[in-house]
């Protein structure tokens, strides 16, 4: 089996973060291999009104109630941060740091962890050096990468691929032109894994 699974993810998706906990090893049992992808939404425009407003608290409600679930059963510890906006451009900034650094899925699951399991903010660069230095990168390294803004640039990339496959939502598994939305996909995506073997 040659082609990869893309592994489209963003570190402020509650979805994602239970996905990646279990996604590589999922993934490796099945005999495929990984190619992440982190996303950073484009801004979403000027926030609902009204009713549009609440129902989107409820599905925001709801998707944490569901998390919880889910972590429980995963036995994730789970402890989400405070609920509101997050800029998450340095982290991915960061993940592809890490990664030309041969450190990408130590660094991913740290920053999920760091965000879903310890309830920190992955704004606070100082926080993903720690994230970092738990992948044993140099933090101080790590800062003046983020400062250059040079991995930066592949943010948008990533958006391009995004398009390109068509994904609408996080966490999205593609493999040979299927896609599979959502964390509760991914026994579909291990079973079409070993059908392809």
């Amino acid at each position: 089996m040659t082609d990869p699974v893309l592994y489209f993810f963003a570190f402020r998706s509650p979805y994602a973060a239970i996905a990646d906990f279990r996604v590589d090893y999922l993934v490796e049992t099945a005999g495929g291999t990984l190619e992440p992808i982190p996303l950073v939404p484009p801004p979403a425009g000027d926030p609902p009104t009204g009713l549009a407003a609440q129902l989107q608290e409820n599905k925001i409600e709801y998707m944490y109630e569901d998390c919880r679930r889910w972590a429980r059963s995963l036995c994730i510890p789970w402890n989400p941060p405070t609920r509101g906006p997050v800029d998450s451009r340095d982290a991915v900034a960061g993940y592809y740091y890490a990664r030309q650094h041969g450190k990408e899925r130590d660094y991913r699951n740290a920053v999920f962890r760091s965000r879903w399991c310890e309830g920190k903010n992955i704004d606070d660069v100082q926080v993903l050096a720690e994230c970092a230095e738990d992948c044993r990168l140099s933090g101080n390294e790590f800062l003046q990468a983020l400062r250059s803004k040079i991995y930066h640039a592949d943010i948008d990339k990533a958006l391009g691929r995004a398009i390109e496959n068509k994904i609408f939502g996080v966490p999205t598994f593609v493999f040979r032109g299927e896609r599979f939305w959502g964390n509760d996909r991914l026994d579909f995506l291990a079973a079409a894994l070993r059908a392809a073997k």
